[in-house]
């Protein structure tokens, strides 16, 4: 057996039998609504704020799951989604940052990445739920960010009000969640909202050869944080310029080489660090777990051997737990975890790896 076959075989049985199970039964309430954190008991943790993001996350990782056979999925998503509907909308079509354990709103922020995974979410609901209001949701969400959120100079405003500093990554949220609808329902307004990203990538956040993170209003790097890159999120661009370009919106032509150079600076000790400078010098040497997932995900794209030794890793650090289907998700640079929780919206970005492992011949 090949060690990415080994990896494949690994992942089935650490996704369909340990985690999905897990996260069904303990990572959601009585009334559908996901939990934002379990203990390393696998116990849910109450009284913590709930993002719209996680509960939409969610929704796609059981929809996804669903759609990869693992039938228990549309229920638990479907549920997921009736929740989100009825308790993080807002009056104006937007959607609220947070409620509580009771659903109640404790923050009515709209936040551009939270809106991102809402319309990643509907998007994977049509897809699988074949949820008849999925889409005209989708599409009222999109024509409340464009009226209310479009920026002066491009893009959308990160939240309602406005904040600063301005930043790529709700931007590149919002190109995966229109590529995901231009795959299964595609509209013009979904193929415009992903040009607006893709235009901001080419202008602004891809400077010689890297993802900046941080800007000011005019899409100026920021004076403070402007020299924060992420190799993370250089492997996460480089994954969707690939999915752009086979939707026939662009050119792939810069996703190779943010791949290649997260690989070369962002690699230390065999795991993806959180930050470090243009130039690939360290600037947080620690590591999240997602990082290590895009870094997955995007070498299996472009059939990096890297692959199969970064899953084994992850699995011998970030997914040891005593209770199988829990993680750790970050660690310092000397390798030690203060994690006293374990994070639901992390299994999003293990879902995206892992389902691109189990769709590739191994």
């Amino acid at each position: 057996m090949t060690a990415l076959a080994n990896a494949k075989s690994r992942v089935s049985h650490w996704l369909f039998d340990q985690a999905l199970p897990l996260w069904a039964q303990r990572g959601v309430d009585g009334d559908g609504r996901f939990y934002e954190h379990l203990d390393f008991d696998g116990r849910a943790v109450t009284g913590a704020r709930r993002r719209t993001r996680v509960q939409a996350r969610q929704i796609y990782v059981f929809c996804e799951a669903a759609a990869l056979g693992w039938d228990a999925g549309r229920a638990v998503a479907q549920a997921g989604l009736e929740g989100m509907i009825a308790t993080c909308r807002r009056d104006d079509g937007l959607w609220v940052a947070a409620t509580d354990d009771s659903g109640a709103v404790v923050d009515e922020t709209a936040d551009l990445y939270d809106l991102a995974f809402v319309l990643f979410a509907l998007a994977a609901a049509h897809r699988v739920l074949g949820d008849a209001r999925a889409r005209s949701l989708a599409l009222e969400t999109l024509a409340v960010i464009n009226r209310l959120m479009a920026a002066p100079h491009g893009g959308w405003r990160e939240a309602l009000p406005s904040r600063q500093p301005r930043r790529q990554n709700p931007h590149m949220h919002l190109l995966e969640a229109m590529l995901a609808w231009q795959a299964t329902a595609p509209d013009p307004a979904f193929e415009a909202a992903a040009g607006v990203s893709l235009d901001l990538c080419r202008r602004h956040f891809l400077v010689d050869g890297a993802i900046r993170e941080y800007f000011t209003a005019d899409w100026t790097p920021d004076p403070a944080t402007g020299h924060i890159v992420e190799p993370g999120h250089f492997e996460e661009w480089a994954w969707l310029l690939r999915q752009a370009e086979a939707a026939g919106l662009g050119s792939a032509q810069a996703a190779e080489g943010l791949h290649r150079r997260a690989v070369e600076q962002g690699l230390k000790d065999g795991f993806m660090i959180r930050e470090m400078d243009p130039a690939g010098a360290p600037i947080d040497a620690g590591r999240r777990l997602w990082a290590q997932t895009e870094a997955i995900r995007t070498a299996l794209v472009f059939r990096d051997v890297g692959a199969a030794d970064l899953i084994a890793a992850t699995f011998d650090t970030h997914l040891a737990t005593a209770v199988p289907g829990l993680w750790i998700d970050s660690y310092d640079a000397e390798g030690r975890s203060a994690d006293k929780v374990v994070p639901a919206s992390s299994l999003y970005h293990l879902m995206t790896a892992f389902s691109e492992l189990l769709r590739t011949d191994a």
